[in-house]
């Protein structure tokens, strides 16, 4: 199948899983306004959004192959791997928090003034949502978050950007570099929240590079989960404003330099550990 086909059925499969996903919303939300229901609601979108035109995507481009097959999804690294992999993504966390305050500190030219008070008022709403997802108490209440707030989302995400379109660029693109960027930025952009841009997309760089080096989906989807239960976790002890970043201000604190700079040495040596060894 020629390149053009397979781009055609990727794009076509995604919006039939947001369209699909939008009916959903329409016919459920006002019916699923309960706590539980609406985290439900949730994770059903998460999984007709992205796992299904995956799922649909793999069988239509290459049908004599298994749809898990196809998006990496048979195969495991070692468990050490894992380990490592759960690891660099602590590591990196104060470098990508102190990231994201510098997006979202990023003011507009005059000119696109009007620009960003419509990017800021997408975040706010983004934002409402979030919390609204982490409200709760109890033991229950943060399991139920963790499934889908952390897992669902990294399974089905991953499916896709890394294990559709991902696949896709780096069997088209000469240059793999340019094709796991190229999937990492859609996959950031696709989330419509500017002030997290920038961090998403180098996580979505970091995701990439773990599903090339392994070629396991279940690594980079580890990764992907470890990120967001991270948000979880913090939200549980310390409520859930905690999922704003820090104002810019604050990294000026040695306890954050230092926590920046530890975090990337280490994040040094693990990545090593992770992508300079196959299995």
């Amino acid at each position: 199948m020629s390149a053009a086909k397979q781009l055609f059925i990727i794009i076509l499969c995604l919006c039939v899983g947001f369209l699909l996903n939008t009916a959903l919303v329409v016919l459920l939300y006002f019916f699923m306004q309960g706590e539980t229901s609406y985290k439900i609601l949730l994770m059903l979108s998460s999984i007709i959004s992205f796992a299904l035109p995956a799922l649909l995507a793999a069988k239509f481009i290459q049908k004599d192959e298994p749809a898990f097959r196809q998006l990496g999804m048979t195969e495991s690294p070692r468990f050490t791997k894992y380990l490592l992999a759960i690891v660099f993504m602590l590591a990196i966390m104060p470098a990508i928090e102190f990231i994201s305050s510098l997006n979202a500190s990023y003011s507009f030219p005059e000119s696109l003034k009007g620009l960003e008070e419509y990017l800021r008022n997408i975040d706010e709403s983004a934002m409402q949502s979030t919390m609204k997802a982490l409200a709760g108490n109890g033991v229950g209440a943060f399991i139920l978050n963790l499934i889908v707030l952390a897992i669902t989302p990294a399974v089905c995400e991953e499916m896709f950007f890394r294990g559709v379109l991902q696949k896709f660029f780096v069997g088209n693109i000469r240059n793999k570099h340019i094709a796991i960027l190229l999937t990492a930025f859609i996959f950031s952009a696709i989330h419509m929240q500017f002030s997290g841009l920038l961090p998403r997309f180098i996580l979505g760089a970091v995701l990439g590079y773990l599903f090339y080096s392994s070629g396991s989906l279940w690594l980079s989807i580890v990764a992907h989960a470890t990120n967001n239960a991270l948000v979880v976790i913090a939200a549980f002890f310390f409520g859930a404003e905690v999922s704003a970043s820090p104002d810019l201000s604050a990294y000026a604190n040695p306890w954050w330099i230092c926590a920046i700079v530890a975090g990337l040495a280490i994040a040094f040596f693990a990545g090593r550990k992770i992508f300079c060894t196959k299995k």
